[in-house]
């Protein structure tokens, strides 16, 4: 399959290393916020062909999917002049602004025959598919309870991440939604009950810190955190059961551990597991979804899900 990038910032960067390790993907081509971003973009990476515009990228016929990695207030409309185009789309967390944009996109997606995917690779994670696995087999006897955190530290951003009309949030936007998108995705169920503590930063009037806690259509609870004020964190992920306990250590976070503890209450058994490239992991994935005509994971539906909890924790009424 055949890639365009829309944006030229330092994910886009990851963006580009990821799709090289694939099993075949291939980044044609790029579209910066300016030509000379795009090219001095294609310079650093080595990859991709400059496009001057949105459309000139789009109205090529050799690039089958588009991935979005530009501010969140633009995920909309670009998802939906890529589907309009007849691209397949992949657009990175948060799915955009409000549920009525989320609606409108899976919609226009759907209306034109082309997959919808988002950016929430932490579900490729191996030791992620393992307590999936372990919990949708009963391994753990009944689900009591899912924990997960990201816990970073980071200044003040200066950038468009600052403003709330862009981004929407900050460290919910930024990588608190991976850990609420992981605990339904290893509950295998949706959020019915979430609440919310929130500290909001002096400077911005954002968001800096959240303790949530939550409660899963099948029953099981679940508590999260994320802060962008936290050094040295562990960032752990646990599934507790009646029967037995997983625990992913450290494999939340820009560089993910695979180190994963099994307990049953007599014993602790702790390996390690191999954490390939997530995002190339995820490209691949995408392409099999396209290639077999079914959902992504994570789908549209997923970032709608993802985007109407996010307000009901922030206190927004959802527009959708």
């Amino acid at each position: 399959m055949q890639w365009g990038l829309i944006g030229t910032g330092g994910h886009a960067e990851r963006i580009a290393a990821a799709i090289g390790k694939t099993r075949g993907e291939r980044l044609a081509g790029v579209v910066g916020s300016s030509p000379d971003k795009a090219a001095a973009f294609v310079a650093r990476t080595g990859v991709g062909v400059v496009f001057p515009t949105l459309e000139a990228l789009l109205q090529d016929a050799a690039i089958e999917a588009i991935f979005i990695a530009t501010p969140n207030e633009r995920h909309r409309l670009e998802t939906e002049q890529a589907a309009a185009a007849g691209k397949h789309v992949l657009v990175e967390k948060p799915m955009a602004l409000t549920a009525d944009d989320c609606q409108s996109m899976i919609a226009k997606c759907r209306a034109a025959g082309v997959k919808l995917g988002i950016g929430f690779q932490a579900r490729h994670h191996p030791v992620h598919r393992e307590i999936r696995r372990a919990i949708a087999e009963g391994e753990l006897g009944d689900l009591v309870l899912l924990q997960g955190e990201w816990l970073t530290a980071y200044p003040p951003w200066r950038n468009w991440r600052a403003d709330p009309a862009r981004a929407g949030s900050d460290v919910l936007g930024a990588v608190g939604v991976h850990v609420l998108d992981l605990l339904s995705f290893l509950a295998g169920a949706d959020v019915v009950e979430p609440a919310a503590i929130v500290d909001t930063s002096p400077e911005t009037r954002m968001d800096q810190t959240l303790a949530v806690s939550l409660r899963f259509e099948n029953g099981c609870l679940g508590a999260a955190t994320m802060t962008r004020r936290s050094r040295a964190p562990f960032n752990v992920v646990r599934a507790l059961g009646t029967r037995g306990t997983i625990t992913g250590i450290g494999t939340l976070g820009m560089v993910p551990t695979g180190r994963m503890q099994k307990s049953d209450g007599s014993q602790i058994a702790e390996t390690t597991l191999p954490v390939p490239d997530l995002l190339a992991v995820q490209f691949d994935a995408f392409a099999h979804a396209v290639a077999t005509d079914t959902e992504p994971s994570a789908s549209g539906t997923d970032g709608l899900n993802s985007v109407l909890l996010s307000e009901r924790l922030l206190r927004r009424p959802g527009s959708g």
